[in-house]
């Protein structure tokens, strides 16, 4: 005999979503005091999950404050080994979408006066909600966000009653949610909260016009073949004619429902009130009075039928209480996990364009063509200049030589400057000429003999040029030797003595290594996932973690392929993403339906 949790005894698993599941549960009392609620808990997986476990505290915190007859009442907050759960009131009856599955199966069109009286009944209890005040008669500005056929109940006494409030969410509230992030389900929810604009109270009419629209025609007012082409036509489009797919709906009610799906919500019902009261007239103006007792035999009507507790459900309850209780292992429940659907794909519309990332982006692009056109600019500059020549001083003329020996220093001088000039393959395209003067270089037989006057002053021959042997230089060009004749100095003075020629050499440019090409500058954009309830994730082909990430991935722009997988619901899928530079994409996958 295991121990309760707390004052709750575990009947049955009612429902198993993606974040939580519901049981029904016995509270115990004091003579034999015994009351049948639902608990309501985080899925193991998620407790540990800071942003999961405060939304499902909000939800308590927020319901706790709701006392209306068409709201589901919260009873207790509780914890239990790290495991938080909600009591709250059991609804002995089923949701609408049980009810449209259960008409749909058996071909039938549900009764229009009917389906008015519950919708009608559950925006009472939205109107209430809306109204809720804080401790000082503040508004609180409470909007449900989440209204769809699963979360309006009908008991089967006869009364209609809205529940999960885990996503509603206060103007005054301290919460945020996250940029980009769509909460609730696509089909009904208004062009403003598709467009991530700011809700109030009109957002909860146009999801119950679409909730009446849908139990009645048998189809939404909108469908996609996705969530993104779902949210294009509700964009976009108008619905479809509701007079079309209901032959008989009364005029009434199809002015109620071109009013309750406006696009713009200032055409709307400015609250639920104001829809509650015209579907109400539209009863009177029918001739139809709908008693609680009439919307009873609806819901047993439509209810599915719910098999007794067996001796394998009782066990596996026993071992769900030793597992919250931390006195047993966890176990796997019967029915815990929701039949497997192919997931749904969803790229919610991008945040607005962030205008700071295009002033950086033009910033860092003009700093890049600034620096690359200023190292382009030197480098051309070096280019374009001239080698300055650099005169090479030599040492004072020698005595006269015979003209056979000055012949022959003449040809070694020449044999010097053509062993110290490069090849002229060597030389660079835009290397200039370097014109070196010299004395006559020719060879001994073809030097004819000095004259007789003395006054010609003999040329010396230069000393041999020595290369430096340091770090080799860039090859100048060939070197052109000019002859030049010495000029003999006038008789009338004393002959000065021709100082030799120079040679001009080139001077050796210093190796300056072309500028790098600045590195590429990668355009990103973010890839936010929203993933329920978890999958492992890896972007082509490298693990980035577990969801719910910290943050949006950064990516380069362009294609990028996301793998998504779930051990625990048997899920291994890939996704193919396009990112835009400086925008944001939104991967939404339910791997649970």
């Amino acid at each position: 005999m295991t121990t309760p949790i707390g004052k709750y005894k575990l009947v049955r698993l009612i429902a198993s979503g993606g974040m939580a599941e519901v049981y029904l549960a016995r509270q115990a009392g004091a003579a034999g005091f015994e009351k049948l609620v639902c608990l309501k808990r985080i899925l193991p997986h998620l407790a540990r999950d800071r942003q999961f476990v405060e939304m499902f505290l909000n939800e308590a915190r927020l319901a706790a404050r709701l006392d209306h007859p068409n709201i589901v009442s919260i009873y207790d907050l509780g914890e239990a080994n790290g495991n938080y759960f909600i009591a709250m009131e059991f609804i002995d009856g089923p949701s609408l979408r049980a009810v449209a599955k259960r008409a749909r199966e058996r071909g039938e069109r549900l009764p229009i006066a009917e389906v008015v009286k519950i919708v009608s009944m559950a925006a009472a209890g939205l109107h209430y909600a809306h109204e809720l005040a804080d401790d000082g008669g503040k508004p609180l500005g409470l909007v449900h966000r989440d209204i769809s056929p699963d979360n309006i109940l009908v008991h089967r006494n006869g009364v209609a009653k809205v529940v999960d409030f885990g996503i509603a969410k206060a103007a005054n509230s301290s919460g945020t949610t996250r940029t980009g992030a769509l909460k609730g389900k696509v089909a009904y929810m208004p062009p403003e909260q598709l467009r991530g604009d700011p809700l109030d109270r009109r957002a909860d009419v146009f999801a119950l016009g679409v909730v009446l629209y849908e139990m009645l025609a048998g189809q939404r007012p909108w469908e996609g073949d996705s969530d993104v082409s779902l949210i294009g036509r509700i964009m976009t489009e108008e619905p479809k004619p509701f007079a079309t797919v209901r032959l008989d709906a009364p005029p009434g009610l199809i002015a109620v429902l071109d009013r309750a799906l406006a696009k713009d919500r200032e055409a709307r019902y400015s609250s639920c009130h104001d829809l509650q009261a015209d579907l109400e007239a539209l009863l009177v103006s029918l001739g139809k009075t709908i008693t609680a007792a009439r919307i009873s035999d609806f819901a047993k009507a439509y209810e599915e039928p719910v098999s007794a507790p067996d001796e394998s459900t009782g066990a596996a309850m026993q071992a769900l209480e030793a597992e919250m209780n931390g006195t047993g292992p966890a176990t796997a429940v019967p029915g815990r996990r929701p039949s497997a659907r192919e997931p749904r794909t969803t790229v919610l519309p991008p945040s607005p364009p962030n205008r700071n990332g295009f002033a950086y982006a033009a910033i860092a692009f003009l700093c890049v063509a600034a620096i690359g056109g200023s190292g382009g600019y030197l480098v051309l500059q070096r280019g374009m200049l001239a080698p300055e020549p650099v005169p090479i001083e030599r040492d004072a003329p020698r005595p006269a030589e015979p003209p056979a020996e000055r012949a022959a220093s003449q040809v070694e001088m020449a044999a010097t400057v053509s062993a110290m000039t490069p090849p002229a393959t060597d030389a660079g395209p835009s290397a200039p000429a370097v014109m070196a003067q010299g004395a006559p270089v020719a060879a001994p037989l073809a030097v004819p003999p000095p004259p007789a006057a003395p006054a010609a002053a003999p040329i010396p021959a230069p000393p041999p040029v020595t290369a430096s042997a340091a770090t080799p230089t860039p090859a100048p060009p060939p070197v052109a030797a000019s002859a030049a004749t010495p000029t003999p100095a006038p008789p009338a003075r004393p002959t000065p003595t021709p100082e030799f020629a120079q040679v001009a050499v080139p001077k050796p440019k210093r190796s300056v290594p072309p500028s790098a090409p600045p590195p590429p500058v990668l355009a990103q954009g973010e890839l936010v996932l929203l993933i329920r309830p978890w999958a492992k994730v890896e972007v082509d082909g490298h693990d980035v973690g577990v969801t719910p990430l910290s943050g949006p991935l950064m990516l380069a722009a362009g294609e990028h392929t996301v793998r998504l997988v779930n051990a625990d619901l048997g899920k291994d899928i890939t996704r193919t993403v396009r990112i835009t530079a400086s925008s944001k994409e939104v991967l939404k996958e339910i791997l649970d339906e």
